[in-house]
C-alpha cells in the first residue's frame, strides 16, 4: 500500500518540525516532573499546553515528511486538539493571574472532548481510507485505492468546515483572554511575571491566526500547514527561553565558603543595612520580587547579595523571601481591622499568585492554615 520512498522528503521544514516535535516532549516531561513554586497546577496546564502543540507539530511533520505512510493509523490523529488550543491558553491565562483552579473550569474542555469522541468514527477507518485521505490532503494528484468505510466517518459534514470552527474557537478564547487581562484586580496589574508572558502569548496567537488565513486562501487541503508548524515550534522555543532566563540557572553560582569572594565584612553589613530599608519598602509583597530585583534597587550583585544572606542570615533568597512574606500575613491575618478579608486577598497583598501557594508556604513555615492561624488569632491563643 506505501508508496515507499517516492513521496519522502527532508529539507528545512523537514528538520525544524523534527526539532519542535522534540522540544515539545521534552517540555511537557520536563512540567511532568518538575513542580514549580508559583502555581499548585501551574505545571500540568503548561504541560497540556505544550503536549498539545507537539502532537500538532508531529502530525504536521509526518505528513509533511511522506513518513505518514508508514505510520498510517496516526493520520489526523491531532485533529481534535484544535479545539483545546484555545481553553489551555485561556486556562494558563487565569493560572498565570493567581486564580485557583474551579471544577466548572472543566468546562472548557467540552468542546474538545465532544470533537474527540466524533473524531473517532474517523480514527476506527480502515488504513486504506486513511491512506486515500492523507493523499487527498497532501499529494491531491496522487491516485487513490479502493476503500470502504466501517462505518460513516462524518455523518455531521463537520469535516469540511472545521478549519473554519477552529479558527472562530480559538478566535474566541483569545477575545477571553484580553478581556481576562483587562478584568484583572488592582492589586496584580503591576505583576511583571504575569504580563511577560501574556503579552507575548498574545502576539503569537495573532500572528497564528492571520497566518491561518493567509494558508487556508492560498493553498488547498493542508499543503500549507508546515508554515503554521514552524510558528507553534518558534513558541515552543519561546517558552524554553522564558523557562531558562526565569529560574535561577543563569544567576551567579555562590560558592560554599566565597573563597574568592571580594566582598567585605564591612560591605556585609552596609548591604544588610539596605536590605532592611527594602524591607520597610516591602519590596517582597511584589509577586515578581527576585533575586536580581532586589539586588539592582540595592545597588549590588546578585552574588553578594545572596553571599550576604547566607553568611550573616544563614538562608537562601527564597527562603529569606517566604520568611518576610509569611510574617507580612501572618500580621494582616491576627489583625482586627482586617478580618474581613479573603484568605485570597491576603495571599495577594503578601505577594502570592494563588490561595493554594500561600497555603503551602504559610503551612510549611507555621504547621497551620492561614485560616486556623487567623482562628487562634481572633480566640487569643496566640
Amino acid at each position: 500500500m506505501s508508496p515507499g520512498l517516492n513521496y519522502f522528503r527532508f529539507d528545512l521544514y523537514t528538520a525544524i518540525l523534527l526539532v519542535g516535535v522534540v522540544q515539545g516532549f521534552f517540555l511537557t516531561l520536563l512540567f511532568l516532573v518538575r513542580r514549580p513554586h508559583r502555581q499548585p497546577y501551574h505545571h500540568l496546564l503548561l504541560a497540556g499546553f505544550v503536549f498539545t502543540f507537539a502532537c500538532i507539530v508531529l502530525e504536521i511533520f509526518l505528513c509533511y515528511s511522506g513518513l505518514m505512510f508508514q505510520v498510517l493509523p496516526l493520520v489526523d490523529f491531532s485533529e481534535p486538539l484544535n479545539f483545546a488550543v484555545g481553553p489551555l491558553t485561556y486556562l494558563l491565562f487565569r493560572s498565570l493571574g493567581g486564580r485557583d483552579w474551579t471544577p466548572r473550569q472543566w468546562l472548557h474542555l467540552a468542546p474538545f472532548a465532544i470533537y474527540f469522541l466524533y473524531h473517532l468514527l474517523f480514527m476506527v477507518q480502515p488504513d486504506a481510507v486513511k491512506y486515500n485521505a492523507y493523499l487527498g490532503a497532501y499529494f491531491p494528484d496522487a491516485a487513490r485505492i479502493p476503500a470502504r468505510f466501517l462505518v460513516n466517518p462524518d455523518p455531521l459534514y463537520l469535516s469540511g468546515y472545521d478549519g473554519w470552527l477552529t479558527l472562530v474557537h480559538v478566535t474566541s478564547y483569545i477575545i477571553a483572554c484580553y478581556w481576562l487581562i483587562k478584568q484583572r484586580p488592582g492589586t496584580q496589574v503591576s505583576n511583571a511575571y504575569f504580563h511577560s508572558w501574556t503579552r507575548v502569548l498574545l502576539y503569537f496567537y495573532a500572528a497564528m491566526l492571520l497566518l491561518f488565513l493567509l494558508i487556508k486562501f492560498n493553498f488547498q487541503e493542508d499543503l500549507g500547514d508546515h508554515f503554521l508548524a514552524v510558528l507553534l515550534v518558534v513558541q515552543l522555543f519561546f517558552i524554553s527561553y522564558k523557562l531558562l532566563t526565569g529560574s535561577a540557572f543563569f544567576q551567579p553560582v555562590v560558592q560554599v565558603k566565597y573563597e574568592k569572594s571580594a566582598l567585605s565584612e564591612i560591605a556585609k553589613q552596609d548591604l544588610l543595612q539596605k536590605l532592611k530599608w527594602a524591607e520597610e519598602s516591602k519590596f517582597f509583597i511584589q509577586p515578581s520580587a527576585s533575586l536580581p530585583g532586589l539586588a539592582r534597587q540595592l545597588s549590588t550583585s546578585p552574588h553578594y547579595l545572596s553571599q550576604s544572606l547566607n553568611e550573616c542570615l544563614g538562608k537562601s533568597f527564597f527562603e529569606y523571601l517566604a520568611e518576610l512574606r509569611i510574617q507580612e500575613a501572618k500580621a494582616i491575618l491576627s489583625d482586627p481591622s482586617h478580618q474581613h478579608l479573603k484568605i485570597e486577598e491576603v495571599a495577594e497583598q503578601t505577594g502570592y499568585l494563588s490561595k493554594s501557594a500561600f497555603n503551602a508556604a504559610f503551612k510549611k513555615q507555621t504547621g497551620q492554615t492561614p485560616g486556623q492561624y487567623r482562628s487562634k488569632a481572633i480566640a487569643g491563643v496566640l
